[in-house]
């Protein structure tokens, strides 16, 4: 089955619609509390990490290295299981200072403006390579499907 890319644009943008709809009627509270709360509404959102690195990087891991591929989900799923105990002396810190972002607390930790520029700027490379990848797999995707 093959798509136009209208219709690829089309259906984009609807997605893109209900996931801003699904956003602004829960900033609103028309969702009831208890289901934005709800464990299985944080469980489906790790869908936002099994993203084009799941599909495309992990195959790649999985080829080159076997069974090593799994490395990369038990550490993740090491990381949800103590992100409450450590995590939460941060977000104590967090919330009483207002800090809102990594660089606004290595800022406030370090007391210097330059940590917090630079925590920015190692982010910004971090974070590079999966923009990459992320671009290359919906090119990839849309050359599939249309």
């Amino acid at each position: 089955m093959s798509f136009s890319l209208t219709q690829m644009l089309l259906v984009s943008a609807a997605y893109l619609l209900v996931l801003f709809g699904v956003a602004w009627i829960s900033e609103r509270g028309l969702i009831p509390r208890w289901i934005i709360r709800h464990p299985l509404t944080y469980t489906l959102s790790l869908g936002v990490y099994a993203s084009a690195w799941a599909f495309y990087g992990t195959v790649g891991l999985a080829y080159q290295y076997g069974y090593g591929f799994l490395s990369s989900y038990l550490g993740v799923s090491g990381a949800f299981l103590l992100a409450p105990v450590l995590l939460y002396p941060i977000l104590k810190i967090t919330r009483t200072y207002q800090l809102s972002s990594l660089a606004d607390l290595f800022a406030f930790r370090f007391r210097s403006t330059w940590a917090g520029a630079l925590t920015t700027v190692f982010m910004l490379i971090g974070v590079l390579p999966l923009l990459a990848l992320q671009i290359q797999a919906v090119a990839d995707s849309i050359g599939i499907l249309t």
